[in-house]
C-alpha cells in the first residue's frame, strides 16, 4: 500500500513539499526511539479521543504519552480514548492501527502539544507501514492552522517511575558537580521558533504593532493568554478586549507585549512535575508574582532611572528560569532538589542547591540565556536575582527582582532569603519604603487574578 490518498492530496491541495523515509521495526518501538537518522522527538503521533461532543485528535511527539487528565482540564472537556471501532472507517485507506496525524484532513478537531512547534523537521506515519512521511516545521505549523496548540498534556513514557527511583537513590549527601553535569549535555534545547520569531521582530526598528498582533496571532493559545492579561483589573481598562490588536493599542502597549509574549514561549518546552516547591505550579505563581512587582515597582521610581517596564515584567517571569532547565535537562537532581526543599524548608533553598548540585538555578539559567543570546538585561537579572551587591551592567533590573522576591517573602511565596528590605537597597533605587509596600499591598490584591494567570501557564 502507499502513501494514504487522503495524505497526499492533502498535502498536495496544501502545496506543501515533502519527502518519505523508510523505517523497519514495530511503530510503537519507532515513535518511542526514532531511527538511526530520526530524533524520537521530531516523529507526531496522533491519539484518538472521544467524548459526547465526538472525535478529537491529539497530536503529542513521539516518545510522550498522552496526560488525559490535563488534556480535559486544559479543554474544559471529559476526553476518553476511543476505540479502533470509533474511527475505523475514516482510515480506510490506511493500514491497519496507522493513523497519520493530519487531523483537518480527516474531519476531526485537532489539538497540538507545542512540544512539536520547536522542531525544524516533522514525521509522521504516511498511512503505509513502514513508511514516514517529512515535511518542515513551518509547513506542519501550515497544515494545522486551524487546530488548537496546548501545553504539558502529554509527558516522557517513565518520567514519573524515573524521578520515584531517583527520590529513593539519591540522598542529600550525594552531592553532584552541575558544572560536569551541563558539560556532558550535548542537545543544547533549541528556542522555540516562536520565541525566535519574537526576538527578530523586536530587533527590527521598522516593526510596529501591526505586526506583533500577526505574529501573536499565528499562536491561539498565546493569542488567548495575550487577551487575558489586558483583561486583567491591574490594567484598569473599563471596556473589553476581544483581539490582540486591541490589547496592544487600549491597554498593554507594544513592549509589555512584546515581553510576555517572549516570556512564554522561551518556557514552553520545558516541562517538569506540576507538584512541590520547585514544580511548574509554585514557578508560575512565584514568576506571575514577581513580574507583576516588578513592573508595579519599575512604574514609581525616578524617571530618570527608570527600567522599561516591559523588560522588567519579562525579568520578573524569567529570574528563576533555572529550575525549568533543571528539570529538563537533569530530572533526577531536580527530583532530589524538589524533594529536600520539602523536607528541610528552613534551609535556604541556595545552600541545598550547593550542597546537592555544587552549583546553583542562577549558573543553569544564565548558560541558557547566553547560549540562546536572550537580551542581557534578563541574563543579569538571572544571574543576579540573590546578589545586593551587584552593581554592573544592568544592575537596575537585577535590583528590582531582588526587591521584589523579598517582599514577596513575605506573602510566603518565592525563594527569598529575607524579608528584611536594605535602606541602601531603597536609596539606590530611589524608593522609600512607603512606595513599595504601597505597590506590594496592590499586587496582593490582585491575588485571585494573578493565581488565575498561573494556574493557566502551569497547565
Amino acid at each position: 500500500m502507499s502513501t494514504s490518498i487522503t495524505v497526499r492530496r492533502y498535502l498536495d491541495k496544501q502545496d506543501i513539499r515533502y519527502a518519505t523515509a523508510s523505517y523497519t521495526g514495530n511503530t510503537n518501538d519507532v515513535f518511542k526511539n526514532g531511527t538511526k537518522s530520526i530524533n524520537a522527538a521530531q516523529i507526531a503521533q496522533a491519539v484518538i479521543l472521544k467524548d459526547l461532543r465526538g472525535l478529537l485528535m491529539a497530536v503529542l511527539p513521539g516518545p510522550n504519552h498522552l496526560n488525559l487528565e490535563a488534556l480535559n482540564r486544559q479543554l474544559h472537556r471529559n476526553l476518553q480514548l476511543a476505540t479502533p471501532e470509533d474511527y475505523h472507517g475514516i482510515f480506510a485507506d490506511c493500514a491497519p492501527g496507522i493513523v497519520p496525524p493530519l487531523g483537518e484532513a480527516y474531519g476531526f478537531e485537532t489539538i497540538i502539544d507545542d512540544g512539536l512547534l520547536n522542531q525544524d523537521l516533522i514525521f509522521f506515519v504516511s498511512g503505509n507501514d513502514n513508511e514516514l512521511v517529512r515535511i518542515s516545521g513551518y509547513d506542519f505549523q501550515l497544515l494545522h492552522s486551524n487546530a488548537w496548540y496546548g501545553n504539558t498534556f502529554s509527558n516522557i513514557t517513565d518520567e514519573e517511575a524515573e524521578s520515584k527511583a531517583t527520590q529513593d537513590s539519591n540522598p542529600i549527601g550525594n552531592k553532584t558537580n552541575l558544572k560536569r553535569q551541563i558539560e556532558k549535555i550535548t542537545n543544547l534545547p533549541p528556542m522555540p521558533t516562536m520565541a525566535q520569531k519574537i526576538i527578530q521582530l523586536n530587533t527590527n526598528p521598522y516593526a510596529h504593532a501591526e505586526d506583533l498582533a500577526k505574529l501573536v496571532e499565528t499562536d491561539p493559545s498565546l493569542s488567548a493568554q495575550i487577551i487575558r492579561y489586558a483583561q486583567s483589573p491591574f490594567y484598569g481598562y473599563p471596556g473589553s478586549v476581544t483581539s490582540v490588536r486591541q490589547a496592544i493599542s487600549r491597554v498593554l502597549g507594544y513592549d509589555l507585549v512584546m515581553n510576555i509574549a517572549l516570556g512564554i514561549c522561551v518556557t514552553r518546552p520545558f516541562k517538569t512535575t506540576p507538584h512541590g516547591p520547585l514544580g511548574l505550579h509554585a514557578f508560575w505563581r512565584h514568576a506571575t508574582y514577581s513580574a507583576t512587582l516588578a513592573q508595579g515597582l519599575c512604574n514609581v521610581m525616578p524617571r530618570k532611572t527608570r527600567p522599561r517596564a516591559g523588560t522588567a515584567y519579562l525579568s520578573g517571569l524569567l529570574h528563576n528560569f533555572g529550575f525549568l532547565i533543571l528539570g529538563y535537562l537533569l530530572p533526577r537532581e531536580f527530583a532530589t532538589l524538589n524533594n529536600a526543599i520539602s523536607e528541610t524548608p528552613d534551609v535556604s533553598i541556595l545552600e541545598l542547591e550547593q550542597r546537592i548540585l555544587g552549583g546553583s538555578h542562577t549558573e543553569l539559567g544564565l548558560w541558557l540565556m547566553e547560549s540562546w543570546n536572550m537580551p542581557a538585561e534578563i541574563s543579569v537579572s538571572v544571574a543576579q536575582h540573590h546578589e545586593e551587591q551587584y552593581s554592573g551592567p544592568h544592575a537596575e533590573y537585577s535590583r528590582l527582582i531582588y526587591l521584589a522576591d523579598i517582599l514577596l517573602k513575605s506573602e510566603d511565596i518565592g525563594d527569598a532569603s529575607t524579608e528584611e528590605i536594605p535602606e541602601t537597597l531603597l536609596e539606590s533605587m530611589g524608593l522609600t519604603k512607603q512606595q513599595v509596600m504601597a505597590v506590594l499591598e496592590k499586587t496582593i490584591q490582585g491575588r485571585e487574578e494573578l493565581d488565575t494567570m498561573a494556574r493557566q501557564l502551569a497547565a
